[in-house]
C-alpha cells in the first residue's frame, strides 16, 4: 500500500514563522552618565564653559577691627570646551521583494537594528575618552573593591561632584577577574570579602541572588562591551562624575539624538533606510574622571 506522506504531498506544506531573533548591541548606556547639551537651532557647536576652582587660600581672614581692609580682587577664570556636532550614520537598502517575501516584519526589525548600531557607536565614542583621564587605578589581579575606593578617593580629593558612574567592560565585573569574584565571597562566607557583613540586604547577597548589582558605595554601575582594550588581557573602564565628559547633540525630541529616515528608490524597487545620530563628545574636567585599567584574563 502506498502512503501519502509529507515527502509525497510536499507542494502545499507551509511554514510557521517564529518570533524573529534580532541581535542587538547593548547600547545607550553612557548618555545618562555625562553632561548632555543640545545644540539650539541655528548652531552646530555646543560650548561648555569650565570655571577654574577657587581654594581656601583665596579667602582672606581679617582680624578684629580690620573688617574694612580692602584686598586685591580674585580673578574668576573660565575656559571653554567646544564640540562641533557631526553626523554619525548607517544605512541599508531593502528591496520590495525582500520586504514582501519575509513574514517577520523585516522593515521594522531592520530599522531597530540600524538605530541600535548608532546608539552603540555613541557609547563607543564615550568609552574611547576614558583613556585620556590622567588618573588611572587598577591591578594585574582583576578589579577589586579597593580599586573602586581608590577611584572615589581621587574624585573626592579633586572635588568632583556626585553622582558618580562606573562604566566597565562585562569582564571587569563578571568572571574570575571581575568584581564578582570578590562580591561572591560575601555571600558564601561571613568573614571574607569587601562587604562581609552578611544579611539579605548586603551587596554580596544581592549579587549572589540576582547576578548583578546596580550601586556600590553610591556609584551607579553599568557594563558596556564598547569599553576599549588596554594592553594584552586588560580593559579600560572608568569611574567619573558627569562633569568629566560632555556631549553636544541635536535633539529630535525628548532628548533623543537618533532619527530613522526612509526614502523610496522606485527605479531599484527598494526602500533606503538611514539611521542618523548627530553628536560630538569631549573631555571637560580631567580630574573628575578615573580610568579603571584591570586584567580580565
Amino acid at each position: 500500500m502506498a502512503n501519502t506522506d509529507v515527502g509525497i504531498a510536499a507542494g502545499g506544506l507551509g511554514k510557521t514563522i517564529a518570533a524573529a531573533i534580532v541581535q542587538f548591541n547593548k547600547a545607550s548606556v553612557t548618555p545618562r552618565t555625562v553632561s548632555m547639551a543640545p545644540a539650539v537651532p541655528g548652531s552646530n557647536t555646543v560650548q561648555f564653559p569650565i570655571y577654574t576652582k577657587l581654594g581656601v587660600s583665596d579667602v582672606t581672614n581679617e582680624a578684629t577691627g580690620d573688617e574694612d581692609t580692602e584686598v586685591a580682587a580674585t580673578s574668576i577664570t573660565t575656559a571653554a570646551t567646544n564640540v562641533e556636532v557631526l553626523r554619525n550614520h548607517i544605512n541599508a537598502r531593502i528591496t520590495d521583494l525582500a520586504a514582501y517575501g519575509n513574514n517577520d516584519a523585516l522593515m521594522i526589525n531592520a530599522g531597530q537594528v540600524l538605530g541600535n548600531a548608532v546608539a552603540a557607536e555613541f557609547d563607543a565614542n564615550i568609552c574611547a575618552l576614558f583613556d585620556g583621564f590622567a588618573t588611572s587605578k587598577g591591578t594585574d589581579d582583576g578589579l577589586r573593591f579597593l580599586d573602586i575606593m581608590d577611584a572615589v578617593a581621587s574624585l573626592e580629593t579633586n572635588d568632583a561632584p556626585r553622582p558618580y558612574s562606573a562604566v566597565l567592560h562585562p569582564q571587569q565585573v563578571y568572571g574570575s577577574f571581575g568584581l564578582s569574584n570578590e562580591l561572591a565571597l560575601t555571600a558564601t562566607a561571613s568573614s571574607v570579602g569587601a562587604f562581609a557583613h552578611g544579611g539579605a540586604s548586603s551587596v554580596g547577597e544581592q549579587f549572589y541572588g540576582a547576578g548583578f548589582v546596580t550601586n556600590i558605595a553610591g556609584i551607579d554601575f553599568y557594563t558596556s562591551p564598547q569599553v576599549i582594550d588596554g594592553s594584552t588581557g586588560r580593559k579600560k573602564g572608568a569611574i567619573y562624575s558627569k562633569t568629566a565628559l560632555g556631549a553636544g547633540y541635536i535633539d529630535f525630541g525628548a532628548g533623543n539624538f537618533i532619527e530613522l529616515k526612509t526614502e523610496r528608490n522606485e527605479l531599484g524597487a527598494s526602500t533606503n533606510m538611514v539611521a542618523n545620530g548627530y553628536w560630538a563628545v569631549s573631555e571637560l574636567v580631567d580630574l573628575h574622571g578615573v580610568e579603571i585599567h584591570t586584567e580580565i584574563s
